[in-house]
C-alpha cells in the first residue's frame, strides 16, 4: 500500500532543498579555508618583513674613494665645529683638579667664562683642531671602511646580528687607532689653548699667544714626542669607545630597520611609507651607540685629557708622566674621589649625542653620494 502523499512530502526532502543545503555547506567550508589562507600569508607576509636584511650596506668597493674622503671630512669638520664650544666646556671641566668641581653649575660656569672672556673663548683651539680633522677624519672611515670589507670576507658575509656587531667593533677600533696619528698632535695643541684664560692655565701658570706658540715651545720642552704624549691613553680611551658605538651602531641599525618595516606594513595609514625612514634609524641608532660608548669610557677619557695636558718641566707632572697611567688613575682616585672619572659626563652627552645623530646620518649620506653610479 501506498502512503498519502502529505507524508511523503514529510519524509522526503525536495531535491532542491538538499542541493542549496550543500551549497551553503560549501561555500561555508571554502570561506573558511580561504580566511585562513589569507591569514596564513598575512603573517607569514609580517613574517617576512621583520626578518627582511637591512639595505644593502655601501661599502668601500662601491665609492669613489677621493669623493668620499672629501665629502666626509668636510661634513665631521661642520659638525665638529658647530659643538667645539661644548667641548671646550668638557675640557675644561675634566682638566680640573679640584674634588669641589662636580659640585659646581655647567650653565654658571659657561655664562661666567663668557661675560668674563667673550663668546669666542669657546672657540679658542678650534683653528689647530680643524687642521688636525682634515687627514684625521680622512684616515679613520678610510680604515674603518677597509676593516669593514676584510672582516666581512674573514666572516664569509654572515648577518647575523654577533657578526654585524664584531665588524661594527673591530672596524671601529681600527678606525680609532689610525686616526689617532693625527688627532692627537691636533689635541695637544687644541687643549692647552681650550684650558687657558686670560690669567694662563687653570693648572699652569703658562700662556701661549696661539697654535704657532703652542707648537715652538712644546718641541723645545719636549721634543716631537710631546705632540705623542697620550697618544696611548687616547687609544685606550678612545678605541674602546670608537668598537662599541660602532659595533652598537650597526647592531641597532640593523635591529631597528627590521622593526620599522615591520610597523610599517603592520600598521601605516593609506599604504604610505615611514618619510625618511633610513635617516630616521640611522639617526636614532647614532644616538643609542653614543650613550653606551659614553659612559663605557668617561673614566679612560680624563686619564687621557690629564695625560696629555702634561709638562716635563713641571715637577708634579714629570712624575706623573714617569710612573705612567695607573699610578694617574690611583692619584686622581684617592686626591678626588671616584666621581672624578665620570667629571664631565653630562657635558659629554650633550656634546656627543646630538653629534652622533647628525654624523651617522649625515655619514651615510656622504657614502650614496660617493658612489661611483652617481
Amino acid at each position: 500500500m501506498s502512503l498519502p502523499q502529505q507524508h511523503q512530502s514529510k519524509t522526503i526532502p525536495p531535491a532542491t532543498h538538499l542541493i542549496t543545503h550543500d551549497n551553503h555547506a560549501y561555500d561555508s567550508i571554502q570561506n573558511s579555508s580561504s580566511t585562513q589562507t589569507t591569514l596564513l600569508s598575512e603573517q607569514a607576509h609580517i613574517n617576512d618583513v621583520f626578518t627582511e636584511n637591512i639595505p644593502k650596506r655601501v661599502g668601500l668597493s662601491d665609492m669613489d674613494g677621493i669623493r668620499y674622503m672629501i665629502f666626509g671630512s668636510l661634513f665631521i669638520l661642520g659638525v665638529d665645529s658647530s659643538l667645539f664650544p661644548l667641548d671646550t666646556v668638557k675640557t675644561i671641566i675634566m682638566s680640573e683638579r679640584s674634588r669641589q668641581l662636580h659640585k659646581q653649575n655647567v650653565f654658571r660656569m659657561i655664562y661666567r667664562i663668557a661675560k668674563d672672556e667673550g663668546i669666542l673663548r669657546f672657540w679658542r683651539g678650534l683653528f689647530p683642531s680643524v687642521i688636525g680633522s682634515f687627514p684625521g677624519q680622512a684616515m679613520y672611515y678610510m680604515a674603518y671602511e677597509s676593516t669593514q670589507e676584510v672582516v666581512d670576507k674573514v666572516l664569509a658575509n654572515n648577518s647575523s646580528h654577533g657578526a654585524i656587531f664584531t665588524k661594527g667593533f673591530l672596524s671601529g677600533a681600527c678606525a680609532e687607532i689610525a686616526g689617532g696619528m693625527f688627532y692627537v698632535p691636533a689635541d695637544i695643541v687644541a687643549q692647552r689653548l681650550q684650558i687657558q684664560s686670560t690669567r694662563g692655565f687653570v693648572h699652569n701658570s703658562r700662556l701661549y699667544s696661539g697654535p704657532l706658540d703652542v707648537v715652538k715651545k712644546v718641541l723645545r720642552n719636549d721634543g716631537i714626542q710631546g705632540f705623542y704624549r697620550g697618544y696611548f691613553a687616547y687609544v685606550g680611551a678612545y678605541a674602546p669607545a670608537s668598537a662599541v658605538q660602532w659595533g652598537s651602531y650597526e647592531l641597532f641599525k640593523g635591529i631597528l630597520f627590521r622593526t620599522t618595516t615591520f610597523l610599517e606594513t603592520r600598521f601605516r595609514i593609506n599604504s604610505k611609507p615611514i618619510p625618511a625612514k633610513e635617516n630616521i634609524v640611522n639617526g636614532i641608532s647614532g644616538g643609542l651607540a653614543a650613550i653606551c660608548a659614553i659612559t663605557a669610557n668617561n673614566p679612560l677619557e680624563i686619564l687621557r685629557i690629564r695625560t696629555q695636558l702634561l709638562e716635563s718641566r713641571n715637577k708634579k707632572d714629570a712624575e706623573s708622566i714617569r710612573r705612567g697611567y695607573v699610578q694617574l688613575a690611583s692619584s686622581i682616585f684617592h686626591e678626588e674621589g671616584w666621581r672624578a672619572f665620570y667629571r664631565g659626563l653630562r657635558v659629554r652627552m650633550m656634546v656627543t649625542i646630538p653629534s652622533a645623530i647628525v654624523a651617522m646620518s649625515g655619514y651615510e649620506t656622504i657614502k650614496n653620494w660617493s658612489m661611483d653610479n652617481i
